[in-house]
């Protein structure tokens, strides 16, 4: 332990991280003059290499690894700007049984304005406040309007959706638009946590709409969509159930871990640095050197509820490290007494999302309905190499 503990205090000096209040670190050193961490990096160390031993410590402790994942992999997370939202009358189609309506959330700073456009549908016969769950709009275009019918699978189980364009809050491809209008040079976030930042968005739009309970939001979101319900999850405590679908390098796939013909670092940085803090690519040929790696953004979210979906043919978003750093997030949920609240879902399917296994965990979460027997279920070995250590006790 004492060794354990020399160590956490040498590598964590070198990115700068010490002891100093956060206005006061020095800006962090660069890939080359970091540590290597060959194994998942360990959760229940703090910065100046004490351990943690309590939930108060593992809430200054997180404190930390956000700031940790903004400096060195997404940027940081925008600010909260001014907004208005306006919302449309709403409409129903009698025989779907669902009841819709628009919003425009309307985002304001320093002169510079955008728009979000939100389609909320819900069951029409609810009889109050539903759980609403908040899905972009696969799509690198302009959306099309959702039709009711498009929601009738989320409505017949009680639950209300919001849909929206992530490309409002930023381009796929490029730095420019949406909150890169809104903030300039004043925010270093690459393209997912700038999507993380919409998501947040439009929570903050359904707060004040009357037929979903926003206290009960779910965000979700497929492939590069999932990797930022990720970070939308782990960066906003308002958000109750995280579901981030086949989110893979960047998402819930570990960068050390690889087992297969998996998507890498190196890869990711090479076809998308826009996703990224500009300096990520750094650790492109340095994968060991980062000290993050993604069981630990999974851990942010705790202890509120995460399910992981994953397709066991879905190869290059590489399922089986996903089950290392779902086994690495869920010793962070034990240690919070929150054991129940995560669980993956394997099917043996390829790229594909199931929108039945977020609402059946959404039920477990919301209404305490039992899980079916495949939730929880590994399909691989265990990795006695993934990380040694455990939680304290």
């Amino acid at each position: 332990m004492r060794y354990a503990r020399a160590l956490a205090v040498l590598f964590f000096a070198a990115l700068g991280l010490g002891s100093a209040a956060e206005g006061d670190r020095p800006k962090p050193k660069p890939a080359a003059d970091l540590p290597e961490v060959k194994e998942l990096p360990n959760p229940f160390l703090f910065a100046n290499g004490t351990p943690v031993r309590t939930k108060d410590d593992w809430a200054k402790r997180r404190a930390e690894l956000k700031e940790l994942f903004q400096e060195y992999e997404y940027g940081h997370l925008p600010p909260k700007p001014k907004a208005t939202v306006t919302r449309d009358p709403v409409t129903t189609d009698e025989v779907a049984k669902v009841s819709m309506r628009a919003l425009a959330v309307k985002l304001e700073h320093d002169g510079n304005a955008i728009t979000m456009r939100v389609t909320v549908a819900w069951p029409t016969e609810a009889k109050g406040p539903v759980p609403v769950v908040l899905q972009p709009a696969f799509s690198f275009g302009a959306p099309k309007a959702p039709s009711a019918k498009s929601f009738v699978g989320h409505t017949k189980r009680g639950y209300a959706v919001a849909q929206f364009s992530l490309t409002d809050a930023a381009p796929d491809n490029r730095r420019t638009g949406g909150v890169y209008k809104l903030y300039g040079d004043k925010i270093d976030c690459g393209t997912l946590m700038a999507w993380a930042w919409g998501f947040h968005r439009v929570l903050d739009a359904l707060e004040g709409t009357a037929e979903v309970d926003a206290k009960k939001a779910v965000v979700t979101g497929h492939s590069r969509y999932g990797k930022a319900a990720l970070l939308a999850g782990a960066f906003d405590e308002r958000i109750a159930l995280t579901v981030p679908s086949h989110s893979g390098a960047g998402g819930s796939a570990p960068y050390r871990l690889i087992y297969a013909k998996n998507e890498e670092l190196k890869n990711i940085v090479g076809a998308f640095p826009n996703w990224f803090h500009p300096d990520f690519k750094q650790f492109a040929d340095k994968v060991t050197r980062l000290p993050v790696d993604q069981h630990l953004l999974m851990a942010l979210v705790a202890p509120r509820a995460l399910l992981q979906p994953e397709g066991t043919q879905d190869t290059w978003t590489n399922p089986e490290g996903v089950q290392q750093t779902y086994a690495a997030a869920r010793t962070v949920y034990e240690f919070l007494g929150a054991g129940d609240r995560v669980s993956v879902r394997f099917r043996p399917v390829g790229h594909v999302p199931s929108t039945d296994d977020l609402l059946d965990y959404a039920d477990f979460v919301f209404h305490k309905k039992a899980l079916p027997e495949a939730f929880g279920k590994l399909e691989y070995k265990d990795d006695k190499k993934a990380f040694s250590w455990s939680a304290p006790k």
